[in-house]
C-alpha cells in the first residue's frame, strides 16, 4: 500500500466518523491534501460526482487498488458499515506492513554479506585488468536476482491476470521448494479472511464468493472459490463447499465446520485467515534467520576456492 493511498483511506475514514458526508470528506481531502494525495482525492471526488459508488471510484484510480479492498468497500457500502470497513483495511494493512518491514531488517544483514562475497572474491580480477570477466560475473549473479525482483514487484504488468504468461508464472512459482507452500498459504489466508469480512459485512456466498475469487492472487485458488461457489449454490452446506480449497489444516477445517454449525463462520474464517498468515510468516522467519550462516558457508567457499588457485596455481584461470 502506497502511503497516498493509505493516507487516502485513513482520511476518508476519520472523516466519515466525524460526521462529515462521503462526497465532502473527499472534496476536503482533495483541498487540504499535497502531491500524491491530492491527485487521488480529485480522481476519486470526480468519480463520486458522476455518480460512482466509493468501490466503483477506487477500482477507476490509476493506483493499483487491490481488489480485496474495492470488495469490502462495495460491501461495506451497501451494508451501512463503511467507516468501520476502512477502519478494517487499514488495521490490516498495518499489521502486513509491519510483517514485512520485520521480514526486510532481517534479510538486511544476510543480504549484505551476500553482496560482498560476491563482490570481493574476485576484486582481483580488476586489477590484473580483466575488468569484463569481473563485470560479467556480477551480471551472472546479480542479473538473475534483479530479474526476479522486478517479475514480482510488476507482476500484474508482466503476467496480467488471465493470460498465459501470468499461468506459466505461477507454475513456476508453486513448483519452487517451500517457496510454493509459502505463496500457495499467504493467497489462501488472504481469501479466507476477505470472504469472512465480506460475510460479516451481510453479503451471502452468491454475492461473495464471485468476488473473492476475483481478487484471488492465484489462478489455480481462483478456480477452487469458483467451484466452491457453484457447489454450494447446488444446495451444499459451507463446511461441504470449503472442501474445494486445497491447503487448509485439518484443525482450521474443524474450527470452520464449527463455525458453520454455529452460525460464526464469518468470524471463524477470519481467524482461520489470520492463522494460517501467521504461521506462514513464522516459517519464513525461521528460514530468513538461517540464511546468514548459508551466506557464510558461500563466503568461505568463494575464498576458500581463490586462495587455493592462488597458491597453488593448478586451477584453471576463470570461474
Amino acid at each position: 500500500m502506497s502511503s497516498a493511498y493509505h493516507e487516502l483511506l485513513k482520511g476518508i475514514e476519520t472523516r466519515l466518523k466525524a460526521g462529515i458526508p462521503l462526497r465532502d470528506a473527499v472534496e476536503g481531502l482533495g483541498r487540504d491534501g499535497k502531491g500524491r494525495l491530492a491527485a487521488l482525492a480529485d480522481a476519486l471526488g470526480s468519480e463520486l460526482g458522476a455518480g460512482a459508488t466509493l468501490a466503483e471510484a477506487f477500482a477507476s484510480l490509476e493506483a493499483s487498488v487491490p481488489a480485496g479492498h474495492v470488495a469490502l468497500i462495495d460491501a461495506g457500502e451497501s451494508s451501512g458499515r463503511l467507516s468501520e470497513t476502512l477502519a478494517e483495511i487499514i488495521e490490516e494493512e498495518k499489521v502486513l506492513h509491519d510483517a514485512r518491514r520485520r521480514l526486510m531488517l532481517r534479510l538486511a544483514y544476510p543480504l549484505v554479506i551476500f553482496c560482498l562475497a560476491s563482490l570481493l572474491p574476485f576484486l582481483y580480477l580488476v586489477f590484473q585488468g580483466r575488468t569484463g570477466e569481473y563485470l560479467l560475473i556480477q551480471a551472472c549473479v546479480f542479473g538473475p536476482l534483479a530479474a526476479l525482483v522486478l517479475a514480482w514487484r510488476y507482476r500484474d504488468k508482466f503476467f496480467p491476470g488471465g493470460s498465459s504468461l501470468r499461468s506459466l508464472f505461477e507454475g513456476l512459482l508453486l513448483r519452487l521448494p517451500f517457496v510454493g507452500r509459502l505463496v500457495r498459504e499467504y493467497a489462501l489466508a488472504g481469501s479466507l479472511q476477505l470472504l469472512g469480512r465480506l460475510l460479516q459485512a451481510g453479503l451471502g456466498f452468491s454475492d461473495g464468493l464471485p468476488l473473492v475469487s476475483e481478487a484471488a492472487r492465484l489462478g489455480g485458488l481462483s478456480q477452487q472459490l469458483g467451484e466452491m461457489a457453484a457447489r454450494i449454490s447446488g444446495g451444499a452446506s459451507a463446511s461441504e463447499g470449503l472442501e474445494c480449497l486445497e491447503g487448509i489444516p485439518y484443525d482450521l477445517r474443524s474450527r470452520l465446520s464449527s463455525g458453520d454449525v454455529s452460525g460464526t463462520l464469518d468470524r471463524a474464517l477470519i481467524e482461520s485467515g489470520n492463522e494460517l498468515r501467521e504461521s506462514a510468516l513464522a516459517r519464513l522467519e525461521k528460514v530468513v534467520k538461517v540464511l546468514p550462516i548459508l551466506v557464510y558457508l558461500l563466503a568461505a567457499g568463494l575464498v576458500f576456492w581463490q586462495a587455493l588457485k592462488v597458491f597453488t596455481g593448478h586451477l584453471p584461470d576463470g570461474f
